[in-house]
């Protein structure tokens, strides 16, 4: 199942607030000009002198004050442009308890609620929070829709790991509607907004090359000018690594990162269905097809035919297929390449996610794949449908 994973990956920076060892203020380097958000709030019946945090959720900087008569106050350097940060209300080492993703800008921005619930809160201030409330609606964790698909991710993975196929097929199935629909809903957000900041964040929601690139010519100049913008770039001020994505620029770079064309394709070794190791290296010189699926992967069946289409046309041209399985049950794994005719080398270690060649090459969804010349580099990932044998049929002649 390829989640929409970055809504998540905020959220993962959470768990940092427990363990920061007091790093520098928030704070830019070299600013350009002087430019700040003011971020007040006013929590009723809130604990007075308790803690009020604000962490970058981009390099790892965080500020924080106490709240005074049920009130606090910071002053938010952005020189560089809009930004996602996590506010947090308190000290419970639960990162999610009353903590909440916010996308501050150049303005002003009230906060009025009850307590520490800062998630139940009232946002007011500049044109950008009532931008920031909307995408929020669309965003927000705690909404039924989520919640029915973390239900069904849970369901996927449970079925994934003994081997259900079927079942796995039929989660993925639902979870990818609810996605979709999410999807459409951004993408309209997005082109109602088109100069906003956070056109720009619901952009890394968009995997694509053609979904990125639809996006990127509808942004006006001030949502280029955004700091999220700037990391998508790759030309972030951050003097700390923080959450990274795609960049614009390369429809070959892998989700995490990790593999990128031109790169020198990262060395393996995994067991065949026979037990024997097959490394990457026995065959250099040649062309490396490496297909990373699972037999519970319902996405990984529709590509199957352009595999084998592939293969039959080229196997005899210095080139090879490999297929890594993110499988963990090595009766479901087996059964999946016979039943499917998959008559070309099957690696697996049989660890699911953990499946070391995977992690390797930074494989953050099935189906994906990467393509290696006889130097040993790569040529292309994310090859799919049709564009497999376009690809192959330009490179060998």
């Amino acid at each position: 199942m390829r989640k929409i994973s970055l809504l998540l990956c905020c959220f993962a920076t959470c768990s940092a607030f427990g363990q920061l060892d007091h790093k520098k203020s928030i704070a830019s380097p070299e600013p350009k000009k002087e430019k700040i958000a003011v971020i007040t709030g006013h929590m009723k019946n809130g604990p007075n002198d308790s803690l009020v945090q604000i962490f970058d959720a981009y390099n790892g900087t965080y500020d924080s004050t106490r709240m005074k008569n049920n009130r606090f106050t910071f002053k938010v350097p952005m020189e560089y442009g809009g930004s996602i940060f996590i506010l947090k209300l308190g000290t419970n080492p639960d990162p999610e308890v009353g903590a909440t993703l916010a996308y501050f800008e150049e303005g002003k921005m009230h906060i009025a609620g009850e307590g520490m619930e800062l998630r139940k809160a009232n946002y007011s201030g500049d044109k950008w929070v009532k931008e920031w409330r909307e995408v929020w609606a669309m965003i927000d964790p705690a909404t039924n829709r989520w919640k029915e698909f973390n239900g069904l991710e849970a369901k996927f993975r449970q079925a994934s790991a003994i081997g259900d196929e079927d079942a796995a097929t039929e989660y993925d199935r639902r979870g990818d509607s609810i996605q979709a629909k999410y999807k459409e809903e951004m993408l309209a957000w997005i082109r109602k907004h088109p100069n906003s900041g956070l056109s720009v964040y619901l952009m890394c929601y968009f995997h694509g090359k053609q979904e990125r690139e639809e996006i990127f010519a509808m942004l006006g100049d001030h949502a280029k000018e955004s700091r999220i913008y700037q990391r998508l770039k790759g030309t972030s001020p951050d003097p700390l690594p923080g959450i990274t994505f795609e960049t614009l620029d390369s429809a070959e770079t892998v989700k995490s990162g990790v593999v990128v064309a031109g790169a020198v394709a990262p060395e393996f070794s995994a067991p065949d269905e026979n037990g024997n190791s097959v490394s990457l290296s026995h065959f250099k010189g040649k062309y490396v097809f490496i297909d990373f699926w699972a037999s519970w992967c319902g996405p990984c069946k529709p590509q199957i035919p352009f595999l084998k289409a592939a293969h039959d046309k080229f196997k005899s041209d210095n080139f090879v297929m490999l297929a890594v399985s993110l499988d963990k049950d090595k009766t479901a794994w087996q059964n999946a390449i016979k039943k499917h005719a998959l008559n070309w080398t099957n690696l697996s270690s049989l660890k699911g996610w953990a499946e070391p060649a995977a992690k390797a090459y930074g494989v953050g969804y099935v189906p994906f794949n990467v393509l290696i010349g006889p130097d040993g580099k790569v040529l292309a990932t994310g090859l799919y449908g049709a564009d497999i044998d376009k690809k192959l049929t330009e490179l060998i002649k």
